[in-house]
C-alpha cells in the first residue's frame, strides 16, 4: 500500500471513530427529584447520564436553590421538572445557566406533570383563606405507580425526539419498565388488600395519589387547611369524626412534624407511620424500591 493510500485509510478510520464517539455521547439529563431520575435512568439506559437536583424527601415549598445547581444545568441536554408551579425556582436557575436547550418550549424542557391526570383541581375562587391550595391540582402525583408508567412514557418520547438514532432502545426500555412496574403493582395491591377502604388520616394532602392507587379511604387531615399547622380545636373535631367509624391508620410524610400524628394515633389506639415520599430517603435507591418500602411498612406494622 502506498503512503498516500495509508494516509487516506488512516484519515478515514479517524473520521469514522470520531463520528462513533459523537454518536455514543450520552444525553445529560437533570431531574428535579431522584424519583424522576430513577425513571429516566430505567428508560434511557446506557444512552443517558442522569443527575437529580434533590435527593430524598423534601417539602417542595422549602427548597433553597444552590449555585451548584446552575453548574449542573449548564451541561444538561434535558431538564425533567415536577411542574404544577411547584418548582418555579428552577426557571431562574435555567436563565442563569444560559443553557438555551432547557428554555420553555424547547425539546430539552420537559414538564412531567403533562403526562398525568391531576387530582384535586380547585373549583371556583381560590384565595389565601383556603390555605395553601394548588391551583393546578395536587402536585404529589409520582406517589401513584400508575403515574410512574405515564411519566416513563413521556420521558421515552422526549428522548426519542432528542436522540432519534436510539429511539428503538428507548421504546424497548420503556416497555420493560412498564411491564416490570405493572407486575409490581399487582403484587403491591395484593399486599395492600387488608388496608383497602380502611380509614386514613394524614398530616397533609401528600398521599392522595397513593390512597387512590391502593384504595385507601382518606377521612381527614391533621392540618385544618393545607399549610396551616394543627390546632387543638381542629384535632378535637377530627377525633370525634374519626372515632365514629372503624379504626384506621395515621400517616405523616418525613418532612412534616412527627409529634401531632404520633399523639393522635396514641389517643385513638391506631398505628402511626412516618414515611418517606421520595427516592433517596431511607436508603431507597429506585422508584420501585420506594413503593416496596411504603407497602412493606404499611402491611407489616
Amino acid at each position: 500500500m502506498s503512503s498516500l493510500k495509508r494516509l487516506v485509510a488512516t484519515f478515514f478510520f479517524i473520521i469514522i471513530g470520531s463520528l462513533s464517539q459523537l454518536e455514543a455521547k450520552p444525553i445529560n439529563i437533570v431531574a428535579i427529584t431522584a424519583d424522576f431520575a430513577s425513571i429516566a435512568t430505567s428508560v434511557g439506559g446506557n444512552h443517558v447520564n442522569v443527575t437529580p437536583l434533590i435527593k430524598g424527601s423534601f417539602n417542595m415549598h422549602d427548597i433553597t436553590p444552590k449555585p451548584s445547581m446552575v453548574i449542573t444545568l449548564r451541561d444538561a441536554d434535558l431538564i425533567i421538572r415536577l411542574g404544577m408551579k411547584q418548582d418555579s425556582w428552577i426557571d431562574s436557575l435555567i436563565d442563569v445557566s444560559n443553557n438555551s436547550k432547557l428554555f420553555r418550549g424547547k425539546p430539552g424542557h420537559l414538564d412531567a406533570s403533562k403526562a398525568i391526570n391531576p387530582l384535586e383541581i380547585p373549583i371556583g375562587n381560590v384565595d389565601g383563606s383556603l390555605g395553601d391550595i394548588h391551583i393546578d391540582g395536587n402536585p404529589h402525583y409520582w406517589l401513584s405507580p400508575e403515574n410512574g408508567i405515564l411519566i416513563a412514557k413521556i420521558i421515552a418520547d422526549r428522548l426519542s425526539t432528542l436522540d432519534p438514532t436510539n429511539k428503538a432502545s428507548y421504546e424497548a426500555n420503556y416497555i420493560v419498565f412498564k411491564d416490570r412496574l405493572n407486575s409490581k403493582i399487582a403484587t403491591w395491591k395484593q399486599q395492600m388488600l387488608p388496608l383497602k377502604h380502611k380509614p386514613v388520616i394524614a398530616y397533609h394532602k401528600t398521599w392522595s395519589y397513593f390512597f387512590k392507587a391502593f384504595s385507601l379511604k382518606s377521612v381527614g387531615y391533621l392540618e385544618p387547611l393545607p399549610g396551616i399547622p394543627p390546632s387543638a380545636k381542629h384535632i378535637s373535631q377530627l377525633q370525634k369524626n374519626y372515632t365514629k367509624g372503624a379504626k384506621g391508620i395515621i400517616i405523616t410524610a418525613l418532612y412534616y412534624p412527627k409529634k401531632p400524628g404520633k399523639l393522635f394515633a396514641k389517643q385513638n389506639q391506631s398505628p402511626f407511620y412516618h414515611l418517606p415520599t421520595n427516592v433517596g430517603s431511607k436508603s431507597i435507591t429506585s422508584y420501585e424500591a420506594l413503593f416496596d418500602y411504603l407497602v412493606d411498612n404499611l402491611t407489616n406494622p
